[in-house]
């Protein structure tokens, strides 16, 4: 747990960046709705009408994540791996800004219960490991630019961490799958 936090500590300018971009994009989703025409905005309710009657999260997002985080990773070498995974961190701003709206529109007073519930089973975690693994995506880019300059491999170690904070965003996905859907099946449902 220390480690943990003493690597916050080293992190912070980072980890303060990304959360303002991540808040960027939670604004940009939430004007974004409300720049929609009603029709738009009726089609989604319409769809939405039964949203926790089924699976929130599709089997196919543990499959995507995966092979995008992976391409992420391979573009660390050609030192774009950061600004992407940045806008990625982004646009999951803006999905969870346009679907605060919607979850007010649907459900009215049980909303901030419905949204909360939401965010932690679903999205809490993966967001977290995400901020993680672009701190540790500007580290590596950092030991791997002082690796190709000395000639050595020191960035492997970041490397390693990178491949593991993937397995755990793997492991995530598929708690989330198998664990918190039916758990929103069961209380939101």
């Amino acid at each position: 747990m220390k480690t943990l936090w003493t690597s916050f500590k080293k992190s912070k300018i980072i980890l303060l960046f990304i959360t303002i971009i991540f808040l960027c994009g939670i604004i940009t989703g939430f004007l974004f709705y409300f720049k929609q025409d009603a029709t738009i905005k009726d089609s989604i309710f319409i769809s939405l009408t039964n949203l926790f009657q089924e699976n929130v999260f599709q089997y196919k997002n543990i499959f995507y994540h995966f092979i995008l985080l992976l391409f992420l990773v391979a573009t660390l070498f050609c030192f774009i791996g950061v600004p992407l995974l940045m806008l990625y961190i982004f646009l999951e701003g803006i999905s969870i800004g346009f679907i605060i709206p919607i979850f007010f529109s649907l459900f009215k007073i049980n909303a901030i219960l419905n949204f909360l519930l939401y965010f932690l089973l679903v999205k809490f975690l993966f967001l977290f490991l995400l901020f993680l693994l672009f701190t540790k995506f500007c580290r590596f880019v950092s030991a791997y630019i002082s690796s190709i300059c000395r000639k050595n491999y020191l960035f492997m170690s970041n490397l390693k961490y990178i491949m593991f904070l993937i397995l755990l965003i793997l492991l995530n996905d598929i708690f989330v799958y198998f664990v918190s859907n039916p758990i929103l099946t069961l209380l939101l449902g």
